[in-house]
């Protein structure tokens, strides 16, 4: 199970030196091993968030894990924060299963990052993220993905914090 990590950075590494424009195929073997990367950081001591950062941007970047980008509308609510996906999934990324937010180590959020399956076991839930008419369970990381995406195709591109 921990040889998974190493040879998911690997990846991530050699594609990266790649060719990287959107589209491109060195773009979405990067989305994958780099989502794969990100839920084994759960793995990591002090690397799970336990509560959703205070003061949540109204808009934030929401990526589909190894799938398309959208804007996402921020709220607070009982459970947290409340991330509305603006737009529909395409039905090929299958059914969302839980979302979450990664926030750099200077406490920013970068943007939530939405997998099918079950949330990681363990770990709280910090909000909930609405695709569609569904809630999911929200989870919290602080981690830094710069080494985890091809700068030509981010995870969380910034174009989506704005309206």
């Amino acid at each position: 199970m921990r040889l998974r990590f190493p040879i998911a950075l690997l990846t991530c590494l050699l594609v990266a030196g790649c060719r990287s424009r959107e589209g491109d195929p060195a773009c979405g073997i990067t989305a994958l091993a780099g989502a794969t990367v990100l839920l084994d950081q759960f793995r990591e001591p002090g690397q799970t968030l336990s509560e959703a950062p205070t003061g949540p941007p109204a808009l934030i970047p929401v990526r589909v894990a190894a799938g398309p980008a959208f804007r996402g509308r921020v709220g607070l609510d009982e459970a947290g924060w409340a991330v509305t996906v603006e737009g529909d999934l395409p039905p090929a990324t299958g059914v969302p299963g839980f979302g979450v937010l990664v926030v750099g180590a200077d406490g920013v959020a970068r943007g939530v990052m939405v997998f099918s399956g079950r949330p990681v076991r363990g770990a709280p839930i910090i909000g909930r993220v609405r695709v569609g008419a569904l809630d999911v369970p929200l989870l919290g990381l602080q981690t830094d993905v710069g080494g985890l995406e091809n700068p030509a195709c981010p995870f969380f591109p910034d174009s989506l914090r704005r309206p």
